[in-house]
């Protein structure tokens, strides 16, 4: 009989093994975006949403005749990231048939060259990771990335110094992306497509509960045998 009872506490402690083991190894149930599709990289995320911005802006402005040249100043920015609006502001109006000066040329008579001036300000433009998480604890690790961009711009008539247009837009951006895919979207050569990544090192937290499960059952199981043979 006691051959058929340690047969028992051994088939117990397998599987209370086997199915300590299958937890950790849980497959994730939900896949985040990186499996198949194409990912958008940090920077065309961010020249995504600074020309949904401009396109906006752009639509909501006055015309302008393309013999008229436009003077575009920035008031405020963001930082580097800035360049990415400038650049596709400048292709937006180009591609318009507008003209664009990046300097505001005086002539000997005191007159400015430039018809028009468009400001504009950068109240938010960024790129981030506000989340780093793995799926139902023990799956694969993910990334939640989130980019938003605010602008507020006006035109004035350099020729009588009236404001003529004032506008203002903001756009966001958000997707989960699989945290194996992150040197893909990220671009060494700058900065602003390579976020801080705050995150909390679930392994460390979750391998000690683990272990402590485990042996937990196995002294649980030990001492059920016991008294089951007393």
């Amino acid at each position: 009989m006691s051959f058929f009872r340690r047969d028992n506490i051994v088939s117990r402690i397998a599987a209370f093994v086997c199915l300590a083991f299958a937890f950790t190894a849980f497959p994730v149930l939900g896949s985040p975006s990186g499996t198949g599709e194409k990912i958008p990289t940090n920077y065309e995320i961010i020249e995504k949403i600074a020309l949904e911005a401009i396109k906006e802006l752009r639509a909501n402005m006055p015309g302008l005749a393309s013999e008229k040249l436009v003077f575009l100043s920035k008031e405020k920015g963001a930082g580097n990231i800035d360049l990415i609006f400038k650049n596709a502001m400048i292709k937006t109006m180009t591609n318009e048939g507008l003209r664009v000066a990046e300097d505001l040329v005086v002539t000997k008579e005191g007159e400015t060259a430039a018809d028009y001036e468009l400001s504009y300000q950068l109240i938010r433009f960024n790129l981030n990771y506000p989340d780093i998480h793995r799926s139902y604890w023990v799956g694969s690790k993910c990334v939640d990335r989130h980019a938003e961009i605010g602008v507020f711009s006006q035109l004035i008539d350099l020729s009588t110094g009236d404001i003529v247009w004032v506008g203002e837009t903001e756009k966001k951006y958000e997707d989960v992306i699989s945290y194996s895919l992150l040197e893909r979207v990220e671009d060494p050569q700058y900065d602003f497509t390579r976020p801080p990544r705050k995150e909390l090192r679930w392994n460390k937290l979750v391998e000690p509960v683990i272990v402590t499960g485990i042996v937990t059952g196995l002294v649980y199981l030990f001492f059920s045998n016991q008294t089951s043979n007393d």
